[in-house]
């Protein structure tokens, strides 16, 4: 297996996504996976906002002072949050698309200064019509995972986690199998696409690498063409252990 980055050079304003990867002089090749960062997709789609421009509702300003948040941030996670738990000092714990996630992925970091980049709008739709212009431009096979980093409870440091794909079965579902020792597997699932994404991110970086995405070569999964979404990959808030624990 090799993990294989792909450097291109800093972007501002929207641009063509799949157009800057055939510019990038990297050799694709049949049943790729690209790993791209959702922060690169976003600022393809111009998903990045002029905090300037951000007019800050009365709620957004009570959670600003209570939770030491600037303002605008807060409004925006407000708009973009699907579900909010609760404030800390700096962050509001939220979920988008599925996934926990501080402040609904909102971020400042390689963003020009006084702005911040929101999460894709439509990650599987984006992962889906990028795999589409290989098959159609190259006639090749290129699986896509939308890859972001995350903080994991507990540990220092952050991990890939996919937010969307496109090609091949996010999850393979083990229950039934057997352990070492003979015990049936009972609610055991393989999260393929955030393995993935984990590998990437460990080669892509945090910082000013200009690596927004990799290529993983010599891996298998199982392929798919079927339309796959965030219900994929995630499961109920009243099912999930961290989040049961936030609730109560």
């Amino acid at each position: 297996m090799e993990i294989l980055p792909i450097l291109v050079p800093v972007k501002t304003g929207k641009f063509d996504l799949y157009h800057s990867f055939r510019v990038s002089g990297f050799e694709f090749e049949e049943n790729d996976i690209l790993v791209v960062s959702s922060k690169y997709i976003s600022m393809s789609e111009g998903s990045v906002v002029n905090l300037n421009k951000v007019k800050s509702s009365k709620k957004a300003k009570i959670v600003s002072a209570a939770c030491h948040i600037n303002e605008k941030i807060v409004e925006l996670t407000l708009r973009e949050a699907d579900y909010i738990f609760k404030g800390v000092p700096g962050f509001l714990l939220s979920v988008k698309d599925g996934i926990l996630a501080p402040n609904a992925g909102i971020d400042k970091s390689n963003v020009p200064n006084g702005f911040v980049v929101l999460y894709p709008r439509l990650p599987f739709k984006t992962a889906d019509n990028l795999r589409r212009r290989f098959l159609i431009d190259m006639s090749i096979n290129v699986m896509i995972v939308v890859a972001d980093s995350r903080l994991m409870p507990g540990r220092i440091g952050t991990i890939g986690v996919a937010i969307a794909n496109a090609g091949f079965e996010p999850t393979e579902d083990q229950r039934g199998n057997k352990d070492l020792f003979g015990r049936v597997l009972r609610v055991s699932f393989k999260a393929v696409s955030d393995s993935l994404a984990t590998m990437a991110v460990a080669v892509m970086g945090e910082g000013n690498e200009s690596i927004p995405a990799a290529i993983i070569r010599g891996i298998e999964v199982t392929s798919t063409d079927r339309k796959l979404s965030w219900l994929d990959t995630t499961v109920w808030a009243d099912q999930d252990l961290y989040l049961r624990g936030l609730r109560s």
